[in-house]
């Protein structure tokens, strides 16, 4: 698959990993950064074949609201509980890997949940999806392999109302879009990820 560029503002960033090239305008630019990812989400394709095994996951960019956003990327710049995700093709689901120092904090914030389940000697998966190819919650026009977390095993007032969205970028690089709906009803997408083999 063919790399891409984004544009800095003082000419273009030709990088092998065009999300890389993106983080770096945000660190200036957050509006310009979060456009340039957009540019490359919707550049993307569905992964064929779908991921399958562990993935490594970065969280790239919130947009939650504007004086929600700076804090929380604050906040996750030092307390990161999430390492990836492991995807299970055959079956079309998977779930989330978790450092292991953030199993006793995740139990106390979620105390009726019995999905946590041991991985390696330093982490944990929790919160199972199920995945399909669909169109994209905000962008319509394309389709997107689709990770939703609607299933009676998750939290009902957090995880279940979380939807992401996945697009491969280049060989074993996806990008991600998270989208959350609101009590109130409204669907709102909230940030981006990344995941590498």
């Amino acid at each position: 698959m063919a790399t891409h560029s984004v544009a800095d503002g003082a000419g273009v960033i030709d990088e092998s990993d065009a999300i890389r090239a993106a983080q770096q305008v945000l660190r200036t630019r957050h509006k310009d950064g979060l456009a340039a990812l957009d540019t490359v989400f919707r550049a993307g394709t569905v992964p064929n074949p779908p991921p399958d095994g562990p993935y490594h996951g970065e969280l790239v960019a919130l947009d939650i609201a504007p004086l929600i956003t700076p804090f929380v990327e604050w906040l996750t710049s030092f307390l990161m509980p999430w390492k990836g995700k492991f995807l299970i093709a055959s079956e079309s689901r998977g779930d989330n890997i978790f450092s292991a120092r953030w199993r006793a904090i995740l139990g106390l914030l979620y105390p009726f949940y019995r999905g946590n389940r041991d991985y390696t000697s330093d982490s944990f998966r929790a919160f199972i999806f199920d995945t399909s190819t669909a169109s994209g919650k905000v962008d319509t026009d394309r389709r997107v392999f689709r990770i939703d977390y609607d299933r009676p095993d998750n939290p009902a007032l957090s995880i279940r109302r979380i939807i992401d969205e996945i697009v491969e970028v280049r060989d074993g690089v996806y990008l991600g879009k998270v989208h959350f709906k609101w009590w109130w009803g409204k669907w709102q997408m909230i940030g981006y990820f990344a995941l590498r083999k």
